[in-house]
């Protein structure tokens, strides 16, 4: 016969059969992780998590997600699934209730993807490791009796964040969950605004770090595309001569909506007194010229603070 000799005894074809095995296991894996990392970009974390087997029991089963699910949803189908079309929506469409279906349907979509609702029931310990170095306060309502939002610009210090271990995304996330408590938790009635206020008491220039910038572009994207025309008036008080340079950093990253809402007003005596025009003296904080609770105090940042701990 012409057939070879068999030189291999039988555990040592064992032996290389297990490695080629394994060889072709590796190569396998190889193959996997590629068409993941290709898919990965256009996948959703709800795509992962149920394709993982380790999504939360309620995450694709929340009033979003089932809304988000719908074909050609009617407005009835969405009031049942308390997903409502809201009133700010259509307002930022100019009315038009067609293309105010076609932005809620895509909010919805992304509210899905990062599970809104459960966002809300965990507990968000960065949010007390950020405020010392980002302050941002839900307070008392102003004269005609919206919340007021309080953000001391002046005081954010990114770097003091990054030696406490925060990253970008660290910020942004915090960004959305405060976010989704402003509007679902304490401003739940859609057609509700709030008035923003701006400190922008010892801001310096070096504030807006690369870092920082990153995050409000994606910050103002996302509030843009999902949470439009909810502020009533942004008051940007105790503003430095130079804040136009700076306003004209930021000015992209404000729609034009916006842009008409915004107040500038510089030193502090003619803020004080903006603010009591827009604020009765006993919802303002003492350091703005009032006789009500300190910024960090009301019911609702007591609130959101509770559910930061213990959700």
């Amino acid at each position: 016969s012409n057939r070879a000799p068999d030189l291999l005894c039988p555990s040592t074809r064992r032996l290389a059969l297990a490695a080629a095995m394994r060889t072709l296991q590796l190569l396998l894996l190889a193959i996997t992780v590629t068409l993941l990392s290709r898919l990965l970009p256009r996948q959703g974390p709800r795509f992962w998590c149920s394709l993982l087997g380790r999504c939360d029991a309620s995450a694709t089963t929340t009033a979003s997600c089932r809304a988000a699910a719908l074909p050609t949803p009617s407005r009835e189908e969405l009031e049942a699934l308390g997903r409502p079309l809201p009133h700010y929506m259509i307002h930022a469409e100019g009315g038009d209730e067609g293309r105010a279906l076609v932005r809620w349907m895509k909010t919805l979509k992304w509210r899905c993807e990062i599970g809104d609702e459960s966002m809300l029931a965990r507990p968000h310990p960065n949010l007390e490791r950020i405020s010392p170095h980002f302050p941002q306060f839900l307070h008392l309502p102003d004269r005609a009796g919206r919340l007021t939002y309080w953000e001391l610009v002046g005081k954010l210090d990114e770097r003091a964040m990054r030696k406490h271990g925060l990253k970008p995304d660290d910020l942004f996330q915090h960004y959305i969950w405060s976010t989704l408590f402003t509007w679902d938790v304490a401003a739940g009635d859609d057609s509700q605004e709030v008035t923003v206020i701006a400190d922008f008491a010892d801001f310096r220039i070096s504030v807006l770090t690369p870092t920082v910038l990153k995050v409000f572009m994606r910050v103002a994207k996302v509030l843009r595309s999902h949470f439009p025309s909810r502020e009533h008036g942004i008051f940007v008080i105790n503003a430095p001569p130079w804040i136009e340079t700076a306003y004209k950093m930021v000015r992209p990253l404000i729609s034009e909506a916006q842009r008409e809402k915004v107040r500038v007003i510089h030193g502090r005596e003619q803020s004080e007194a903006a603010l009591r025009e827009l604020i009765h003296p006993s919802n303002l904080p003492p350091d703005y010229g009032g006789t009500g609770p300190p910024l960090g105090t009301s019911p609702w940042e007591l609130r959101k603070r509770e559910m930061a701990k213990h959700r």
